[in-house]
């Protein structure tokens, strides 16, 4: 038996319905596909809300939007739905055969340790290099620096910050950090 609470979450949905659908439709650009997504999260919505998943019911407005604008990201990166973005095998094999990998790997290696080096802190550089390079144990390099877990955790996280100021200064890009620094220690 519905509740109180259920007919004016319902209620609620009905009257931000028309407005909210207006909003999607303008930020996807494609009508027929912001209202399916709009559907499906106002669906989804309603599960996470009777599973008790809604922390607050009176904003589910902004919980359907943020829920479609997941299964949008999601949609987009559905390879099979963007023909016009895939490219022939052929052309792929063609394209990984001009690459010299045996030059560039060693490059992008040297660069990154040299960022790694150029850092301004001396606990920064070691600590990447004993976690990231050598793969040390967190807690051997807690025992030997006596640090704790959780200052640990602080300091790796603000030489990352430093290794990738450094790296920006350098030319590359704030989502190239990650790639470089796992491509550079592997």
């Amino acid at each position: 038996m519905p509740t109180t609470e259920t007919h004016s979450v319902d209620r609620l949905i009905g009257q931000q319905y028309p407005g909210l659908l207006l909003l999607f439709r303008r930020k996807v650009g494609n009508d027929q596909l912001a209202d399916d997504l709009i559907n499906q999260a106002a669906a989804t919505a309603l599960e996470h809300l009777h599973a008790g998943r809604v922390s607050q019911p009176s904003l589910i407005a902004g919980y359907i939007f943020r829920v479609a604008m997941n299964h949008l990201r999601n949609h987009r990166r559905k390879a099979g739905e963007r023909p016009e973005q895939r490219m022939s095998p052929d052309v792929i094999e063609s394209l990984a055969g001009k690459v010299d990998d045996d030059d560039t790997e060693p490059q992008i290696r040297r660069h990154v340790r040299k960022i790694v080096e150029e850092l301004p802190v001396a606990r920064d550089r070691e600590i990447v290099k004993r976690f990231y390079l050598d793969e040390q144990e967190k807690e051997d390099i807690c025992n030997d620096l006596g640090l704790a877990p959780l200052h640990f955790d602080k300091v790796i996280f603000r030489a990352r910050q430093r290794m990738r100021e450094l790296l920006e200064a350098k030319g590359f890009k704030k989502s190239d950090f990650f790639g470089l620094l796992l491509f550079a220690f592997a």
